[in-house]
């Protein structure tokens, strides 16, 4: 898979999202949420945890065991930065966006090319000339989820979830009117449109509407997870709202942006 973009377009959301992290750091000392995990389905944990472990550079954080159904490690150096690898026992079907769906930062990335080199596996870099000196990967995981890599001085850091959306203002105000989102930098072109939305602590959220192509199917799994000492507040207003939203219980509930994306919110304790 192949995630293009105009030169000019890639160098904007480099520099944007770099920017972004850094201000969502400062800025969401107050806010009653926290961005944690950026989540998508996985075919074998086993596989994939080597993959992200000794390609990527990605350590395991920790992992959730639901005997029988769901084997879920936690790759990152945060646990308010951090990747979800959903391993289901029953598992989807529903084809891979080609587009990257979640942001890590890196010191090196010379490092992690020899790495992808000497195990075969591709690694498409855009040249620095191309981004004004910022230096972006694309590599896609043994499942065919697309994971967009960005150097940057500083520790490694799993920035960011990328929500992939039929229509990004209608998304957008999701997220305002649920969580009390800023909607920062925002990027459009012929091909895509998108903003980084500053929704409190820990990672951003990008939405990302591609223009002129189908859509897909949407997973019936979380794709992010926030924390809330809101959490109360949050879900009425979901369910003022009208979409979708599934209570598992009273610490957490599943609910669908306008595009059918799947955010976990869980109850975190002030």
């Amino acid at each position: 898979m192949i995630f293009r973009q105009p030169r000019f377009a890639t160098l904007v959301f480099a520099m944007s999202t770099l920017a972004l992290a850094a201000d969502a750091a400062a800025q969401g000392a107050t806010s009653p949420h926290t961005v944690t995990t950026t989540k998508f389905t996985i075919d074998d944990a086993s596989i994939s945890k080597t993959f992200y472990e000794d390609l990527v550079g990605l350590p395991e954080l920790r992992r959730f065991v639901d005997e029988g159904r769901l084997v879920e490690p936690f790759m990152g150096w945060s646990e308010n930065g951090r990747m979800g690898l959903l391993a289901y026992t029953d598992r989807e079907t529903v084809t891979k966006s080609p587009y990257p769906v979640s942001v890590v930062f890196l010191p090196d990335l010379d490092a992690v090319s020899a790495r992808f080199g000497a195990a075969g596996e591709p690694f498409q870099e855009s040249s620095g000339e191309a981004t004004g000196g910022v230096r972006l990967a694309m590599v896609t995981d043994p499942s065919g989820n697309v994971i967009e890599l960005v150097e940057r001085e500083g520790p490694p850091a799993v920035g960011g979830a990328r929500l992939i959306v039929e229509d990004r203002a209608a998304a957008e105000e999701f997220f305002v009117r649920i969580f009390g989102a800023e909607p920062e930098d925002r990027i459009e072109t012929d091909t895509f449109d998108e903003v980084f939305m500053d929704v409190g602590e820990g990672m951003f959220v990008a939405l990302f509407e591609p223009k002129g192509v189908p859509s897909l199917a949407k997973s019936e799994n979380p794709i992010v997870a926030i924390y809330s000492t809101e959490f109360d507040a949050v879900l009425e207003r979901v369910k003022a709202g009208g979409l979708r939203v599934r209570e598992r219980s009273d610490r957490m509930f599943l609910a669908d942006d306008p595009s059918g994306n799947v955010v976990e919110v869980v109850r975190q304790t002030p």
